[in-house]
């Protein structure tokens, strides 16, 4: 995940340091996470109505959905909430600086989604730096059309379909939203109506110092620029990009703030429906778990797709 410089403007920052953020953020996780923090929410309701009560749903683990030819075989876990359908559908798509992770850590968000009548796609993806971009975003690609093969056999509408990501999952995320005929690397069939991001980097030029984002690139921004700008999500935005639903802590260190106000702010100004959700006095970790941001991100999702 790119690397903030406090106090900067800038987009990230160097890796030094990043372990002891990453002690202090854990060290005050539970309680921001279930304590209530002050938040800003821009672009979207006054007030989010408190979400339906949960619905029982089934979970399918380990099914590949990659093809049997495909570099290297990837699986995911399919949360169906239980009924008829169809059901609006969200990829899910987990963070880790493209190098480390996997679909577990987002399994909080996908109970919520199917809790409240989301079929949600939890995938895991190739990692840096053995795989370099764009093959974390051929395996999101595949993913989603996955979805549009198997859409009967697991109730997926396909008229109302969402990615949601967290950090390097927010890349993938809101990069697949923002892709359109005649992009780099656009696949047909790969459109969704709406996108939820968290933390997300928006413009990996600006932290081309990062080794995170040298591995997944795979070499220095000097030495091959196109696909920094390639993997920038913001340099995609354009008018027939979804409605999109940003999330971001206040005082995030790893990816700054900077990145949810450039993104919405380029949205905006095309024209694109967006909201912003800042969570006040917490960093990267804090705002992944804050459930007030989950609830939000579910409530968008409702407001679009239902």
């Amino acid at each position: 995940m790119p690397i903030a410089k406090r106090n900067s403007g800038q987009a990230f920052r160097s890796e030094k340091r990043v372990r002891k953020m990453f002690f202090w953020s854990w060290a005050a996780l539970w309680a921001a996470a279930s304590s209530g923090c002050a938040v800003t929410h821009s672009g979207g309701p006054e007030n989010i109505q408190p979400l339906s009560p949960a619905k029982a749903f089934d979970v399918q683990k380990n099914i590949i959905y990659t093809p049997k030819d495909w570099a290297v075989a990837q699986q995911a876990d399919v949360y169906t909430p239980r009924g008829a359908g169809p059901f609006p559908a969200v990829l899910v798509v987990h963070g880790g600086g493209w190098a480390r992770g996997s679909r577990y850590e987002m399994e909080h968000i996908c109970k919520r989604l199917a809790e409240q009548g989301f079929v949600a796609v939890n995938i895991d993806y190739r990692l840096a730096p053995a795989h370099i971009f764009p093959a974390q975003l051929q395996d999101v690609q595949q993913a989603m059309l996955w979805m549009h093969a198997q859409a009967k056999n697991q109730k997926i509408d396909t008229q109302r379909l969402a990615v949601w990501g967290y950090s390097a999952g927010a890349q993938l995320a809101a990069l697949l939203g923002a892709l359109s005929p005649g992009d780099p690397n656009f696949v047909e069939g790969t459109r969704v109506q709406a996108v939820v991001a968290g933390g997300t980097p928006v413009d990996l030029r600006k932290g081309a110092d990062s080794k995170l984002i040298r591995q997944y690139i795979g070499k220095p921004i000097a030495e091959l620029p196109e696909p920094y700008r390639k993997a920038s999500p913001i340099a995609f935005v354009s008018a027939d990009d979804p409605p999109t639903f940003l999330y971001h802590g206040s005082i995030d260190w790893i990816v700054a703030e900077i990145n949810a106000t450039r993104m919405r702010d380029e949205l905006e100004r095309v024209g694109v429906p967006v909201e912003l959700y800042i969570v006040h006095g917490v960093g990267h970790i804090g705002a992944y778990f804050n459930r007030g941001a989950t609830d939000a991100g579910v409530d968008f999702l409702i407001r679009r797709l239902r």
